[in-house]
């Protein structure tokens, strides 16, 4: 299969899940390549948008499998998904390694003004069911879709302690709303 054909069939995938494309932001800029397309993604029913990379799988970074990132929050948020998906983006291609399902990456101060968000979860997508996280099938993977969910401190604390599972058991118990990133802490 062509790259071409590859990205044309990941972009279906996601859409599928995702809704419409709204924009695609290239790679290319004024100020060079960052390796990898933005596309943001939106569906009227939740009235959620998803932003994604398209790309960063032809990078060079040490990951279990090539992988793509993506965060969904309310469509009001959009702009805050954007930063958090360039953001890790980034990071990964500066530290040419990339995330696994469970790590969490956060700092000591909010990384979202206004919030209690204080990091990122990478984590297969909550919303989307099993089908979502492995392209183009669980069976024959050769691309992995890593959600980024951005926690509190507490929630960070939890994943430290008890891991990834204990925290989203918090989320179901608490009914937690996870496109809402002004929401309180679950824990």
């Amino acid at each position: 299969m062509s790259t071409s054909d590859n990205q044309t069939e990941l972009l279906e995938h996601l859409k599928s899940y995702l809704g419409t494309i709204r924009q695609i932001e290239s790679a290319r800029s004024e100020e060079g390549n960052r390796g990898y397309d933005l596309v943001v993604f939106h569906r009227e029913d939740p009235g959620i948008t998803t932003v994604a990379t398209n790309g960063l799988r032809f990078q060079q970074i040490t990951s279990m499998l090539p992988e793509e990132l993506v965060c969904t929050l309310w469509e009001a948020h959009a702009h805050i998904a954007h930063y958090l998906v360039d953001t890790m983006a980034s990071i990964i291609l500066r530290n040419g390694r990339g995330l696994d399902y469970g790590v969490v990456v956060g700092s000591e101060e909010p990384i979202i003004d206004e919030t209690e968000i204080r990091a990122v979860l990478a984590h297969p997508s909550p919303y989307f069911g099993g089908g979502f996280d492995l392209f183009p099938s669980r069976d024959a993977a050769k691309l992995q879709i890593i959600s980024l969910i951005p926690i509190t401190a507490n929630e960070h604390e939890l994943v430290k302690e008890r891991g990834s599972e204990a925290l989203f058991e918090k989320f179901r118990e608490n009914r937690t709303n996870l496109f809402d990133i002004r929401r309180p802490s679950a824990v």
